[in-house]
């Protein structure tokens, strides 16, 4: 929600309505509390921006957050005199077009990165600067411990606070910006930047990137479906992410809490692919476990008393297998793409 002013007058804004399916251009003033779409054409390095907006082109200055060329921006009119002055509610997906996202075989496991920083006679840590060190320190310290104390919860908060997925957004803050430069995506970013393109580092390292910014755009196309996605950085899988159903947890304070739905999306050796459904109540958890084949999930309902006696928390209501789990990886990107349409590096 950052203000921008606009420096050129905007004479007529054009607008459209809906008649059947067919859009209906019509010219009116830019009016308070109206929305607008814009495209950015180019910057500068004083912070105007020169923007698109109803093909028209016009100057802004912006001075708290940074746009590059091409982003689609979601824009409100806040004022129309003594000058423009819009807001930016939203940034498109668009935001990433050009970048490689790629979803790693390993999932953002930076062991092997950390030791190539390591090595050689003139090792690449020391030379980054103290922020992206104590970055990287945490983030393996933390994705190396184990998950089986009660604190277990709080440490996977951690982890995935230490990943910087907001961390675009919190440097458009300046009272934030040391909230991030302790994180990985920003140390990832060093180290990219001291790289020669090309170099076997360099590419693990923006394979890494890569990833990252798939979660980012994951976060930024399923909020418009109301879930929520939480990725599982934890080296003993190979992909792993949290969805969970906003509309599940929201409801009037006064009355009894909605029943809340989440699902883990796990790909980990020797199972394979699992998609675990929760569908907590007030009376009690529903769980559906469900495996890539038949064999799998009858082994895994031989063990289902077992995995009652570790939910002590609450009740289980109910406890079902199946054999119809996707690969985690593919599902995202699946539901990030329209049919018929390539944005994605698949190759895992």
């Amino acid at each position: 929600m950052t203000p921008i002013n606009a420096l050129t007058a905007i004479t007529t804004i054009g607008s459209s309505t809906s008649n059947s399916g067919n859009r209906q251009q019509f010219q009116q003033q830019p009016r308070q509390g109206q929305f607008l779409t814009a495209t950015v054409l180019e910057t500068t390095d004083d912070n105007r921006v020169y923007l698109e907006i109803s093909g028209r082109k016009i100057l802004v200055k912006s001075d708290s957050v940074t746009l590059s060329s091409g982003a689609k921006l979601k824009l409100e009119v806040l004022a129309t005199t003594p000058e423009l002055e819009l807001r930016i509610v939203s940034k498109n997906p668009e935001m990433f077009f050009g970048k490689t996202l790629t979803l790693l075989s390993k999932n953002l496991d930076i062991s092997g990165l950390y030791q190539s920083l390591q090595s050689g006679s003139s090792p690449l840590l020391a030379v980054l600067s103290r922020s992206s060190q104590d970055g990287l320190n945490s983030f393996l310290s933390m994705q190396q411990a184990q998950l089986t104390s009660t604190e277990s919860g709080e440490n996977l908060k951690q982890l995935l606070n230490r990943l910087g997925l907001n961390l675009e957004s919190v440097l458009a803050d300046n009272s934030k910006r040391q909230d991030v430069t302790h994180t990985l995506k920003a140390a990832l970013q060093e180290i990219r930047g001291l790289l020669h393109a090309g170099s076997e580092l360099a590419e693990t390292t923006s394979k890494l990137l890569g990833t990252i910014e798939l979660y980012q755009l994951s976060q930024l196309r399923l909020s418009n479906e109301n879930l929520l996605i939480f990725p599982l950085p934890l080296p003993f899988l190979n992909h792993g992410y949290l969805l969970v159903d906003k509309d599940s947890n929201q409801g009037d304070k006064n009355e009894l809490k909605p029943p809340s739905r989440f699902s883990l999306h796990l790909n980990l050796e020797p199972l394979g692919n699992i998609e675990i459904s929760f569908l907590d109540t007030p009376e009690g958890l529903y769980i559906r476990f469900c495996c890539d084949t038949n064999e799998k999930s009858l082994f895994a309902s031989s063990h289902q008393e077992e995995l009652k006696q570790m939910i002590s928390s609450t009740n289980i209501l109910g406890l079902s297998f199946g054999e119809d789990a996707g690969n985690p990886a593919q599902e995202l990107i699946q539901q990030l793409i329209p049919d018929g349409e390539t944005m994605l590096d698949t190759k895992i």
